[in-house]
């Protein structure tokens, strides 16, 4: 990867003996020694006579200093390209940050097997915008047929259209709201509480929750050959009618599953509760028996430090059952702010999170999004939030603090002033708001990171086969 890849030492090698050559070539060598006259050591004055800029020995230095900082500087002064749209890796050992997920892509190509992304954001990517396209990307190469994890209520049901979402007459906590003690946020930041009936119905024509899910005609999401309920702690007597079918709901755990076959590919899935007891209903996961899925767990207004309030048995009860191999954060939209130049508090907060999901999931690679571009108007002219590029820069921190990938996605879209650009331009792929991608922003956004991650995926693999390495073993743990 991009930033502290192995493959980039050789140039910070050839730039350092550059810089060497160059303070040499500028520096009076020259001296007279019993009547001997040296000759002057400039091994770079031709190329430094052609040249028309005056290179200041201090500068030089200067430069040699930032670039022990970061190699990215190495690329540009050698004169090669460099992708500051690229994944970084800050892992800084024989292997990658994002290996585990590597090697579970090969696993799906070779065998029957899942490979599993959970996709966490603010309200960028709700209704499934940037994960929708990324999923299908995803599926168009490895194969795979579902549209993942769908919570049991959404505020933003009628505008998702990768599925057609329909409930009714739920209690709901979320991260904002903070559930009774006998309660519990799932992995999605909500839970879900059906009403309490008194009576059995087995025909379950008096249950009042309800929640359904209709397939749409896209590739890949256009039929449901496996329906999984996630759900918490259950005592006996509580019950979940799905697609006709009467299934008990029972388990101890933090998470518990209930897991559904629909060999033919079912066209919709309807549930209704009848539970005697209070339950925390936490959603329902679309899939095939093999392929690759991502999950959206979207929040609106989340500056991402409130994703701590679900327990780490929740997020590793959950991992029990869907088994991911990536974590997607992206966050800091809602942390923006052009009086703020000091973001510690916010990279403090965040360490911690991470932390969170890297005890919590502990095999699984991680991936650090940063915030993109967003403007405000000042003197009547929108530009780039002063405070946007501070943060992306301590999101840049966070990841190489705690040894995970990073993707800049504000560099993706082209650095300061480009939100101004994806709303004025030809074709318009944000909001009138300067802050939120439309559909044809979050498709390019989700293409571009589907881009680099295969590019990613593709040297992994590449350095594999040049330099083997002791295959990955991992050992999944499962805290409770």
């Amino acid at each position: 990867m991009n930033g502290q890849n192995k493959h980039a030492q050789p140039l910070i090698m050839v730039l350092a003996t550059t810089i060497v050559l160059i303070i040499a070539s500028l520096m009076d060598t020259q001296t007279r020694i019993a009547g001997w006259e040296t000759k002057p050591v400039a091994p770079l004055s031709d190329i430094l006579s052609a040249s028309t800029k005056v290179i200041d020995s201090s500068a030089v230095l200067a430069l040699a200093d930032s670039v022990a900082k970061s190699d990215s500087m190495a690329l540009s002064v050698l004169g090669i390209p460099y992708d500051s749209a690229a994944i970084i890796d800050f892992r800084n050992d024989s292997t990658c940050a994002l290996a585990h997920f590597f090697e579970a892509l090969n696993a799906t190509k070779k065998t029957k097997n899942k490979t599993r992304i959970a996709y966490f954001g603010d309200s960028m990517i709700e209704g499934d915008l940037i994960t929708q396209d990324l999923r299908s990307c995803m599926q168009d190469t490895f194969g795979g047929y579902g549209v993942g994890f769908v919570p049991i209520t959404s505020i933003v049901a009628g505008f998702r259209s990768t599925v057609v979402h329909s409930f009714g007459n739920w209690e709901t906590y979320h991260l904002l709201k903070n559930p009774p003690a006998n309660h519990v946020l799932g992995i999605s930041g909500y839970s879900f509480v059906p009403v309490v009936v008194n009576s059995e119905d087995t025909t379950a024509a008096q249950s009042d929750s309800w929640v359904k899910y209709v397939a749409v005609n896209q590739k890949h999401i256009n039929k449901f050959y496996e329906s999984r309920l996630l759900y918490g702690r259950c005592e006996e007597g509580n019950y979940a009618i799905i697609n006709g079918g009467r299934y008990a709901l029972k388990g101890q755990n933090s998470v518990n599953e209930l897991a559904i076959n629909h060999s033919a590919g079912a066209q919709a899935i309807k549930a209704s509760f009848q539970c005697k007891s209070p339950v925390d209903i936490f959603g329902f996961s679309m899939e095939s028996d093999s392929g690759v899925f991502v999950d959206n767990f979207s929040f609106r207004g989340n500056s991402g430090m409130p994703i701590t309030k679900v327990p780490q048995s929740v997020y590793s009860g959950t991992n029990r059952y869907l088994d991911y191999d990536l974590i997607i954060l992206e966050y800091g939209l809602n942390a923006v702010n052009s009086k703020v130049t000091d973001f510690s508090w916010y990279e403090r907060g965040m360490n911690n999170v991470i932390k969170h999901i890297q005890a919590s999931f502990p095999e699984t690679s991680i991936l650090l999004i940063s915030v993109g571009d967003k403007s405000y108007r000042k003197n009547g002219v929108y530009e780039t939030d002063p405070s946007v590029p501070i943060l992306v820069e301590a999101q840049r921190r966070m990841a190489k603090d705690n040894k995970i990938a990073f993707w800049s996605l504000y560099d993706a879209m082209g650095g300061y002033g480009s939100m101004v650009k994806w709303v004025q331009g030809d074709t318009a792929y944000a909001n009138k708001d300067y802050t939120h991608f439309n559909f044809k922003g979050a498709h390019k956004a989700g293409k571009m990171l589907f881009t680099k991650l295969m590019d990613e995926y593709n040297a992994y693999n590449k350095r594999k086969v040049e330099q083997p390495q002791p295959a990955l073993i991992t050992q999944k743990t499962i805290v409770e």
